[in-house]
C-alpha cells in the first residue's frame, strides 16, 4: 500500500507540474509571437507608408522589440487590379528572386488576408487608389531562430525543474505518506482483530443454537431466526476480514490457481439455494483458465457476486455465469435480471457501505460490504471490475478481468 501511495503521489505531482509548466510555456510563446508580429507590422506599415522603402529617419517611430529589426531584410511587390505583378523592390534582400517574390505575392493574395505569415516572412497588404495592391514582406528568419532557441532553452529549464522537484519528492515521499499508511494499517488491523474477536461469540451462539435445536426441534420460528442471523453475522465478519486483508495485499504474488475450478465450485455451493428460491443457472465456464493469487479470496469473491445476483434477481430469474480467457485476461461475467434499477447508480455499488435501498438491502441480508470486498480482491490480483445495467434497468452484469498465467494450478 505504501508503494502504491508513493507512486500515486509522485505521478500526480509530476503530471501537475508538466501540465502547469506546459501551459506557462505555451502562453509565453503565444505572447511572444503576438508581440513580434505587432513589431513586424509596425515596420511593414512604415515601408508601405513610404512607397516601399524604409526611410533612415524612421527609427524614432520604432520602440521596444521593433528596434531589433532595423537591419531586417524585406522586399516589396506591386500588383495591378487584376492581380498581376507590376514591379518589385528587392534592394534590401538578396536571397529572393523576382519570380519568388511574385510567387509569395500570389500566395498572399490567394489567402485573402491583409496580413499573415508565409514561412519565415511576415507580410502586409494595402490596397491602392487605382484598385491595385502593394505588398511588403519582412524576413523574420532570425527572429524565428532566436525564438526557437529561447523556447528550447526554456523547455529544457522547465523539464530540469520538473525532474529536480520529482527527485526531491521521491526522496521525501516515504515520509509524506507515512502518516496515511500508519492510519490505514491501524484501521485494517482493527477490523481484522475485531473480526477475529467476533468469531468466538458468533461460534458460541451458533453452537448453543444447535444444542437448543436438539431439545426443542428445528422447526421453532425463533430458533430459525437466530441461526439465520448468526449466519449473516458470520458472513459479514468474514467479508470484513477479507476486505481489509485484500486491500493491503498483492494477490499476484500468490500461487497459480485453476480459476475455472474456483468458479465451478462456487456455483455448485449455491445449487441447493437456487432450487429453493426458484433461480436457474446459465453457465459457460471455459476450462483450465489459470490465474495467480489467493484461492480463498477468489472463491469468496465469486461467491459474493453470485450471492448478490441471487439476492436481487427478479422472481425465478436466471443467473448467468460465464468465464473465458481473452488476450491473457480471465473474464468473469455474472448477470441477473432485475425488476428495475437506475443505471446511473452502478458506479457507486462498489463503494463501502453504499446501499441504494437500505430497507430492501437489510431485508435481504446485505450491509454494503460484499461488492467492496469484491473490488478489493480483484484490485489486489491486478484486475478490474465494473457493473453495467441495461438501459431499461431490466438486467445487470458484473464483469471482472484478472491477468491469466501459465503453470501447474494447485
Amino acid at each position: 500500500m505504501e508503494r502504491r501511495l508513493r507512486i500515486r503521489l509522485i505521478a500526480s505531482v509530476f503530471v501537475s507540474l508538466v501540465v502547469l509548466l506546459g501551459l506557462i510555456l505555451v502562453v509565453s510563446v503565444e505572447t511572444r509571437r503576438i508581440q513580434q508580429e505587432a513589431s513586424a507590422d509596425v515596420y511593414l506599415n512604415i515601408i508601405l507608408d513610404n512607397d516601399g522603402v524604409f526611410p533612415k529617419d524612421a527609427s524614432s517611430s520604432l520602440e521596444g522589440e521593433a528596434e531589433g529589426i532595423l537591419d531586417a531584410r524585406f522586399f516589396v511587390v506591386w500588383l495591378d487590379p487584376t492581380g498581376e505583378v507590376i514591379s518589385s523592390n528587392l534592394d534590401q534582400i538578396s536571397t529572393v528572386s523576382e519570380d519568388q517574390a511574385g510567387s509569395y505575392a500570389h500566395l498572399a493574395l490567394v489567402s485573402g488576408r491583409d496580413s499573415g505569415n508565409l514561412g519565415n516572412y511576415r507580410y502586409l497588404v494595402r490596397e491602392q487608389p487605382d484598385g491595385g495592391r502593394i505588398m511588403a514582406f519582412l524576413d523574420r528568419s532570425r527572429q524565428n531562430d532566436d525564438t526557437q532557441l529561447s523556447v528550447t532553452n526554456e523547455a529544457l529549464v522547465m523539464f530540469g525543474g520538473v525532474l529536480a522537484v520529482t527527485g526531491i519528492l521521491i526522496l521525501l515521499s516515504k515520509r509524506i505518506v507515512a502518516p496515511l499508511v500508519k492510519a490505514q494499517e491501524s484501521q485494517q488491523q482493527f477490523v481484522i482483530d475485531a473480526g477475529h474477536d467476533l468469531r468466538t461469540p458468533v461460534s458460541i451462539i451458533s453452537a448453543d443454537a444447535d444444542v437448543l435445536a436438539m431439545d426443542i426441534g428445528e422447526d421453532n420460528e425463533w430458533l430459525h431466526d437466530i441461526k439465520h442471523q448468526v449466519g449473516v453475522m458470520s458472513d459479514l465478519t468474514e467479508s470484513l476480514i477479507v476486505l481489509s486483508r485484500a486491500a493491503s495485499s498483492d494477490g499476484r504474488e500468490g500461487e497459480v490457481i485453476d480459476f475455472s475450478s474456483v468458479v465451478a465450485e462456487a456455483v455448485s455451493s449455491f445449487k441447493s439455494r437456487s432450487l429453493l428460491e426458484g433461480h436457474g443457472f446459465r453457465l459457460d465456464i471455459e476450462p483450465e483458465v489459470c490465474v495467480r493469487g489467493n484461492a480463498q479470496y477468489l472463491s469468496r469473491m465469486v461467491g459474493a457476486l453470485i450471492d448478490n445476483a441471487m439476492k436481487y434477481s427478479s422472481s425465478e430469474g436466471t443467473i448467468g455465469v460465464s468465464l473465458s480467457s481473452r488476450r491473457r485476461q480471465a473474464q468473469l461475467d455474472v448477470s441477473n435480471s432485475v425488476d428495475g434499477i437506475d443505471p446511473a447508480e452502478v458506479d457507486r455499488w462498489f463503494d463501502r457501505f453504499y446501499q441504494s435501498d437500505r430497507s430492501r438491502t437489510h431485508n435481504k441480508g446485505g450491509y454494503g460490504i460484499g461488492l467492496s470486498m469484491v473490488r478489493a480482491v480483484v484490485v489486489s490480483h491486478g484486475g478490474k471490475v465494473k457493473a453495467t445495467a441495461a438501459p431499461d434497468g431490466s438486467s445487470v452484469t458484473f464483469s471482472i478481468t484478472i491477468p491469466t498465467t501459465k503453470g501447474d494450478a494447485t
